[in-house]
């Protein structure tokens, strides 16, 4: 079946290829406050969100282990559902047979109004991305490991507006269908290759663009303390590996997921490079449980070739935090001081967010906040939720994300973001 299963079959043939190339929100604490970790994310997820936080561990070890996946849907998946279901060279073949004799029929009449529309109502920043990750973070005292598998495939329509007319080429011949008279009439090579639809389809000027990356962070990461007359300040720092997946390529616009395995064939490429990230870490003497974090990931731009020739950098990318401890909860926001580019042509990430961490007890976590990205406006509020549970050397964590926004998908409404995490947290000592 065709649909938009195409992208959910480019996920599950490659279901470890594909970028993060905005901060993604990771760990069973950060991910369901609202993204918000550069001054709050001790122990595991310490190396991820800022090296800094490691100086002053809450456990003498932890461990956490967590799966996730994440989806944003930006003005596509319902005209692709639409143009997969009618089948454009289907399409094509069918005014081939009647051209000849000038008349349309009814069918074929609908078909080609409902096409047209749909491309054209494919606005030039559109985009669907699956989000899938699997990270192990681990912290021992003031050091931190961990195996952070991050991902971002992406699938975008290029649509050339110029070639929106329906004009089917016979051997020799060319024939035009006229909208206004909703009849046949004859054409030549010039218009053909200047307006048609088939022939921009056929010559790659429209298509569906597959593009990706999956890498790991494979990170060491230490913090020291410098205490001053103003407070604690901490450096911290992690140098890491990162093996990635890249995949690149074009595909046709009406393409049936049972063909995109021979597409993805040759499409994939493995490279490897490598990363810096810094962070500090403030603690004002006059305002006990007041922390203040400063994060810059990726500062050495890490690059990645594809099997195209083109190659993937992972910009840096500066993020700032603050948190607050109160009794049993904490209050924490973060910022992001760049604006992240993503797959999706044009779109970038801008994330601001916050939320709170009930932990009365060692075994029970509620947590809550909102986020936004302040870069676009397609997603709306995102809010998100978090809770945690089990003995303190063995707990489960559900942490969730969801738009305000929706799109549609067959009929139905759906979040324009979405995000869902599991996670098995171990802390000892």
């Amino acid at each position: 079946m065709k649909k938009i299963g195409l992208f959910f079959c480019f996920f599950i043939l490659c279901p470890t290829m594909v970028f993060a190339i905005e901060f993604q929100p990771i760990g069973f604490e950060s991910l369901s406050m609202g993204g918000a970790g550069v001054a709050s994310a001790r122990g595991s997820f310490a190396v991820y969100y800022n090296p800094a936080l490691l100086s002053k561990p809450v456990h003498g070890a932890e461990f956490a282990l967590c799966v996730g996946v994440g989806a944003r849907e930006v003005n596509l998946v319902d005209h692709i559902d639409k143009l997969a279901d009618i089948d454009i060279e289907n399409t094509f073949d069918l005014m081939e047979e009647e051209a000849p004799g000038g008349i349309a029929s009814s069918d074929v009449k609908d078909k080609i109004n409902t096409i047209k529309n749909e491309l054209q109502s494919i606005a030039e920043k559109n985009g669907l991305q699956l989000m899938p990750t699997v990270s192990l973070g681990m912290q021992i005292k003031k050091f931190g490991f961990g195996i952070f598998g991050l991902s971002e495939a992406t699938g975008y329509a290029v649509i050339d507006s110029k070639h929106l007319d329906f004009i089917v080429k016979i051997d020799d011949d060319y024939y035009k269908y006229n909208e206004t008279t909703g009849q046949y009439e004859s054409s030549n090579e010039t218009e053909y290759q200047n307006s048609s639809l088939q022939y921009a389809i056929e010559n790659n000027l429209t298509y569906l663009k597959l593009a990706g990356l999956a890498y790991l962070e494979i990170p060491i990461a230490y913090a020291h303390e410098f205490e001053t007359p103003f407070g604690t300040l901490t450096i911290g720092g992690a140098v890491k590996v990162m093996p990635g997946w890249t995949f690149d390529a074009k595909i046709d616009i009406d393409t049936a997921s049972e063909d995109i395995d021979d597409e993805l064939s040759d499409a994939d490429k493995r490279d490897t490079s490598w990363g810096i990230d810094l962070g500090l870490l403030y603690k004002p003497t006059k305002i006990p449980g007041l922390k203040i974090g400063l994060v810059g990931k990726n500062l050495n731009t890490p690059k990645f070739d594809t099997a195209k020739g083109n190659t993937y950098k992972i910009k840096p990318m500066v993020r700032a935090g603050v948190a607050y401890d109160f009794w049993k909860i904490t209050f924490a926001a973060d910022i992001d001081l760049t604006a992240n580019p993503t797959f999706i042509p044009n779109y970038k990430c801008r994330f601001i967010g916050g939320g709170f961490n009930f932990h009365p007890f060692s075994w029970f976590s509620l947590r809550g906040g909102i986020m936004g990205n302040v870069a676009e406006g397609d997603e709306g509020v995102i809010f998100t939720a978090g809770l945690g549970f089990g003995l303190k050397w063995f707990q489960l964590d559900i942490a969730g994300q969801v738009s305000s926004k929706k799109g549609h998908f067959q009929e139905h409404a759906i979040p324009r973001y979405t995000r869902i995490q599991i996670s098995l947290v171990s802390k000892w000592f």
